[in-house]
C-alpha cells in the first residue's frame, strides 16, 4: 500500500487521490501539494500515477 503524502509536500508531476473523499487531483507541475480542492481537507494524498508511482509506466520518463 502507498504511504499517504502529507498536504504541503513538495511533488513531481501526476496524479493524486484525496485520502478523505477520493477525489482525484492532476498536477503538471507545483511546489506543494494544495488541501484537496472538494472537501477541503488536510488529510494527504496518494499517488496514482507519475513521479515514483508503481503504476507509471515511464518512471524513468519525466
Amino acid at each position: 500500500m502507498a504511504s499517504t503524502i502529507p498536504v504541503g509536500s513538495d511533488v513531481s508531476a501526476g496524479t493524486y487521490r484525496c485520502t478523505n473523499c477520493n477525489y482525484d487531483l492532476g498536477v503538471q507541475s507545483v511546489k506543494s501539494l494544495p488541501p484537496c480542492p472538494k472537501c477541503d481537507g488536510p488529510y494527504g494524498w496518494k499517488m496514482l500515477t507519475g513521479g515514483d508511482a508503481k503504476g507509471d509506466p515511464y518512471p524513468d520518463e519525466a
